[in-house]
Order: C-alpha cells, then structure tokens, then sequence
C-alpha cells in the first residue's frame, strides 16, 4: 500500500499504527469468517487469499471517532465493489451514522455487537 504525501500522515507513526490496524482487521476477518484460508466481504462474501480487492473499513469514522481509530473491533472487510458501492449510497452521512454500515451489511452481528458496546 502506498501512501502519498499530503494525506492524513503528519508522521511516520501513525502511519505504522494505520497499517498494523489494517493488517490486524484483515486477520480478525481471516480467522473469523474465512476459516483460516480466506479473506471474505463481510457483504457478498467474495473470498480471496490476498488483500489486494479488499478494503479494511472503520465502522466508526476515522474522522469523527478518534479514539476508535485504531481499534481492531473498529474494522470490517468489504471488496472494493461493495465499498465503493457502501460510499456511493451514504456518501458523508456515514461519517456521523456508524448504524447506516449496519443498514447495508443487513444487520451483520458482529458490526451489531461493536456499535452496542
């Protein structure tokens, strides 16, 4: 993954931290739902054995919940169609609505146990 400059980066570190919460969602995933073999969209369930199609995306907005931001529950992988496809309907009413990614992923259980918390 390339990260270019201007971008949310002020540092090295939370670049770090951005990369090891990625590969942490991606494992999580890996071992939850793709038995150990696969990554899986949590939506359509496309399986894949690389991260390359898939995106790692925050229930709670980077932007808005910095707190959340590097939480390892914070994180659900989507392919790149049902990502774009998640942004392209909510466009930035998401941000403040972490209950909209419930909506679209037609009441995923574990998104629903993390919002409760």
């Amino acid at each position: 993954m390339r990260f270019k400059k201007g971008n949310r980066w002020k540092n090295s570190g939370g670049q770090l931290r951005y990369k090891t919460w990625r590969k942490n969602v991606f494992e999580l995933n890996k071992r939850k739902i793709g038995l150990s073999r696969y990554y899986v969209c949590v939506k359509c369930n496309k399986k894949r054995k690389t991260t390359r199609v898939l995106h790692a995306h925050h229930i709670y907005s980077w932007d808005k919940f910095p707190d959340k931001r590097y939480t390892m529950k914070n994180g659900v992988v989507l392919c790149i169609k049902c990502h774009n496809g998640f942004h392209r309907k909510y466009k930035f009413e998401a941000l403040d609505k972490p209950n909209l990614l419930l909506e679209y992923l037609n009441g995923n259980q574990a998104v629903r146990d993390y919002i409760k918390e």
